[in-house]
């Protein structure tokens, strides 16, 4: 299990930390304004995540997926208005080898 970090990158730039995810619904990852969920593709195939949604009028809401393709870099962003209150739990399939999330905040201005 990981617990995503929020990394806010000062303007003089900063190198990220990044995790590889774990498979199955045991990483978390924080919601809010200016904050995005970075991820880099495997080299050998996909990885999607499932980001679950807030119930809708007390109705279950089916999960956002999002795929990342094979060395590709995927950006999703988090914003607590459409997740809820984080962390959320996410849930990871596919192939995960070398595959890399970062999650960045930054500020307004």
């Amino acid at each position: 299990m990981t617990a995503y970090a929020l990394q806010s990158p000062a303007h003089a730039g900063l190198t990220l930390s990044s995790t590889t995810p774990t498979t199955g619904a045991v990483d978390t990852c924080p919601t809010g304004a200016n904050i995005v969920m970075v991820i880099v593709g495997p080299s050998s195939a996909s990885a999607t995540v499932a980001i679950p949604l807030p119930a809708y009028d007390g109705q279950a809401v089916t999960a956002r997926s999002f795929t990342v393709a094979s060395g590709a870099i995927g950006a999703v962003p988090m914003p607590a208005s459409v997740y809820g209150t984080g962390p959320v739990t996410l849930t990871w399939s596919g192939t995960l080898t070398a595959c890399t999330v970062n999650v960045i905040g930054t500020s307004a201005s």
